[in-house]
Parts: C-alpha cells; structure tokens; sequence
C-alpha cells in the first residue's frame, strides 16, 4: 500500500479501494458528509470514519482516519500520526525513524519507478487576450510540494494555447501555471478545467539493514594501523625532532621603514 505523510493535513484518510473487507465491522461512524482541501476548491466525498491500524514492518500503528471514496495515494497519514510515533524523516540519508512507547524502528526510502498522477484544474475563469502570456492559479490535490507539471496534449490540440513542462511549487494546495496565447483572437477557458497533470516519486519503506558494530569497530581499528604505520614518522614521540628552516625570515616594506608603535597607549 502506497501511503503519503502530509504534514500540512489536519486529518488522516484512506481510500475504500485499499481496504480489505474484513474492516467494514470497525466502522465507527457511517454519516456521509464532505471536506474541502486547503485550497477552497477541492472536496471529496466522506463516507464516515475508523479506526486505521498499518503495520510498518515489525511495528503496528494506528490512528483514526477518515474513509473515502477516491484518493491520490491509498492512505494520507497526517501531523498526529507523525507526533503520536515521532516520526523523523531524513530525507538526505534517505530513512525514517518511527517510535511508539517500546521501541524504535529505522526504515529506508526505496524509490518507487511509478508516478502518482494529480489533475491540476484552473481555480477561475480566465480569458487570455491576443499575443499575449497570462499566469493563472491551480488547484493541486497536494498541500505542499516541488512537483513536475506536464501539459494535457488533448487541451492544446482542441484549444490555441501553448504550455511547457516546468517544475511547480505547490503550496496549500495551490500553484499556479503560465501559457501563451499565439492567436489574433481571444481565448476563454472555464474554472475547473484540467490544464494538466502533476507528477512526485512515490516512496515506500523497508527494513534498514542490523548494522555489525563488532565489524565496524574492526574496520576502524584496522585503518587506524594502516595510518600510523604508513607515517610513522610523524607520529613517533620516542625520538627528538628539530625542524630546520634554511631560508631567512624577511619583511619587505619597500622604501618605507619599518612601523613603530609604543608598547602601551597613554593619553598626552
């Protein structure tokens, strides 16, 4: 199951899709209501809410979330998910830690070779005049994130309009996308169309491998050895060295004498 960690969400979901049969009996309410993201725009359809338990590797979680019809990813686990088992992310050595009150598991990214795909839809009506290049607001299905958009092929096929692949920066929710209108005549595109989709690699976790410390330690203590008998010299206190410098100490101060200043300042 592919599941998203949203630190700007307030509430954790799960998608229908992904769950297994046997979890409609821990239903803990069935009222069907909507939400709506950050943006103000985009809803989806809430179909009650649960008691969530997954397992990340060894280690059973749970947190109650909130379960509906369709999802970006197949779970979105929220900021109580991450302060309830401390999670730490470190995204430059590429693991997450997680901790429930027993223990501490170290679990690494393993980069996903598929893309989740998110519609980016116009947030207003827009009317692009003649020769001209417009910058227009997006409503993405991400709170927050660097994603790379592609343009819908279909769109500039049926309407005169040029977009480019660029890299967008989302943020609650929205971002915003540039195109140029090549025509002598104006163009109107209606709020909610898709202008195109968005792509961010997937993660997934596994196990970090049990580190050998009893191997580590000898490594260490043999490229120790290595170093010190490679330059013994530079090491070896049993004899006394002297170094000796051949060229004289000079400084050229050119025609002018050397400074002069007295040894402490008094005032006249």
């Amino acid at each position: 199951m592919k599941v998203m960690m949203d630190t700007d969400a307030s509430r954790s979901f799960i998608s229908i899709k992904a769950l297994d049969p046997s979890y409609g009996k821990q239903f803990i309410n069935k009222s069907h209501s909507r939400v709506i993201f950050a943006d103000g725009y985009t809803s989806l359809s809430v179909f009650g809410t649960m008691n969530l338990f997954i397992m990340m590797d060894d280690m059973s979680t749970s947190i109650k979330a909130l379960f509906v019809k369709e999802l970006c990813a197949n779970c979105i686990l929220d900021m109580d998910f991450i302060h309830k088992y401390k999670l730490v992310i470190n995204t430059e050595e590429q693991i997450v830690s997680i901790s429930d009150n027993y223990k501490r598991i170290t679990l690494k990214f393993n980069i996903n070779k598929d893309d989740i795909r998110y519609s980016a839809r116009l947030i207003n009506n827009v009317r692009i005049l003649p020769k001209r290049i417009v910058t227009v607001p997006v409503s993405v299905e991400l709170s927050s994130a660097k994603v790379l958009f592609r343009p819908y092929f279909k769109l500039q096929q049926r309407l005169p309009i040029f977009m480019l692949n660029s890299s967008l920066t989302i943020h609650h929710h929205t971002s915003s996308i540039s195109f140029h209108n090549p025509t002598t005549y104006s163009c109107l595109l209606s709020k909610g169309i898709i202008l195109g989709t968005t792509t961010i690699p997937t993660l997934s976790f596994k196990r970090n491998s049990i580190i050998d410390h009893r191997s580590v330690n000898n490594n260490i203590t043999n490229l120790t050895r290595h170093i010190l008998n490679q330059f013994a010299k530079l090491f070896d206190t049993s004899k006394l060295t002297i170094a000796t410098n051949v060229k004289p100490h000079a400084i050229k101060t050119l025609d002018h004498p050397p400074p002069v200043s007295k040894p402490y300042y008094s005032t006249l």
